[in-house]
């Protein structure tokens, strides 16, 4: 009888939340917008980190043919031309150039806007690029046979793949996690308005008093409708992320594939991980929604749960504990690093599993309390 009852009210629930093909997709598509653009500004900042642009100018035509012909071929972000400090000056503040050396009989200056600078990368190179200018213009002789006899030049890149797989993670999934928690939260806070509170500012709550199920049955069967609901949210989020990943981290998409497709702990781990995010976001919003009866308070006091999240999801940053491994939503991001390290995760997962269920049930058991309560 009882499972029918919940069963029931699932069904009743789920017509009622039942969304028109314009909120469903707005439902969906938010979180996949939300992830892709943080996955698109991640891979420019870095590109744009990578890449600059730098020029040297030279007093004299002849100068500047010799240094571009010697130093064009190691110093690729460089333009090599004939001008003054004027000029130089010119092009740094129209933002055409990250930084400029201005080449004279007797120094080498370094020009650069702080405040336009785009590549730290950039001033380290143009240091480099000044002492090896001093060297070239005092011994020009010495310098075509010395570069007549150097070796072609080749960058080693001596991470391996599981070092360069988790520094892609430790910068990107704690902030794509936070954005898809905040989205599922998001939905939750908005579900939860309508189907807990709405009721009363409906002024249908009487006519579930009726019903043979008890209102803590009710507002079981509606906290699950909600669970799935915010769930099929964050796995939409996932799969966006991945995609993103896959167009603008190539590289490290195939890192991944490779590893998740030798270690079937990957699909499991997260899918479990989202889940018990999934319980604990129920729960939290099914308090706030059952505590008051008009929708306008509730959505005022849903900004704490919001902050909730986002300090759960941020605190690896800031902790460096094992403690931090066995906290919901805190999890995400140190459990998908000691997965690319192949590292055990198993008893972590059983301790935050363990606790998400804990503290989803209570949050169950203090919304039913309180929506009674309001019904008095």
């Amino acid at each position: 009888m009882n499972k029918r009852h919940i069963r029931h009210v699932m069904r009743t629930e789920w017509r009622k939340t039942k969304k028109t093909p314009a909120q469903l997709i707005m439902m969906l598509v938010v979180p996949v917008v939300a992830v892709l653009f943080l996955s698109w500004s991640m891979c420019y900042v870095r590109t744009m980190v990578n890449n600059y642009h730098a020029s040297v100018f030279l007093p004299d035509e002849e100068t500047t043919e010799k240094v571009d012909s010697y130093f064009s071929e190691f110093y690729l972000f460089f333009d090599f031309r004939c001008g003054t400090r004027e000029d130089a000056e010119n092009l740094v503040h129209e933002g055409k150039s990250d930084c400029a050396l201005v080449v004279n009989d007797d120094e080498i200056r370094i020009l650069y806007d702080s405040s336009m600078l785009t590549s730290s990368m950039a001033l380290k190179d143009a240091s480099d690029c000044a002492d090896d200018l001093v060297l070239f213009l005092e011994g020009q002789e010495y310098m075509e046979e010395a570069y007549s006899l150097y070796p072609e030049t080749e960058m080693v890149d001596l991470s391996t793949d599981t070092e360069r797989l988790v520094n892609h993670f430790d910068t990107m999934a704690s902030l794509i996690g936070m954005i898809l928690f905040l989205m599922m939260g998001s939905n939750a806070m908005t579900i939860s308005s309508r189907s807990i509170t709405g009721e009363k500012e409906r002024q249908t709550f009487d006519s579930l008093v009726l019903c043979p199920a008890s209102l803590r049955k009710i507002i079981f069967g509606k906290e699950l409708v909600m669970l799935i609901e915010v769930f099929v949210s964050g796995l939409v989020g996932i799969l966006a992320a991945v995609a993103g990943m896959a167009v603008w981290y190539p590289k490290e998409f195939g890192l991944m594939t490779e590893a998740a497709s030798k270690d079937p702990r990957w699909i499991a781990a997260i899918l479990l991980m989202l889940l018990m995010v999934t319980i604990l976001i129920t729960g939290v919003f099914s308090i706030i929604s059952s505590a008051f009866s008009q929708a306008k308070k509730a959505s005022l006091f849903s900004s704490a749960g919001m902050v909730i999240i986002s300090i759960a999801a941020m605190l690896p940053t800031f902790i460096e504990s094992k403690i931090v491994e066995c906290i919901p939503v805190a999890n995400w991001s140190p459990v998908i690093k000691h997965l690319c390290k192949n590292e055990a995760v198993g008893m972590p997962l059983l301790i935050s599993l363990a606790i998400s269920v804990l503290l989803g049930s209570a949050c169950m058991i203090l919304s039913s309390g309180l929506w009674e309560r309001t019904s008095e």
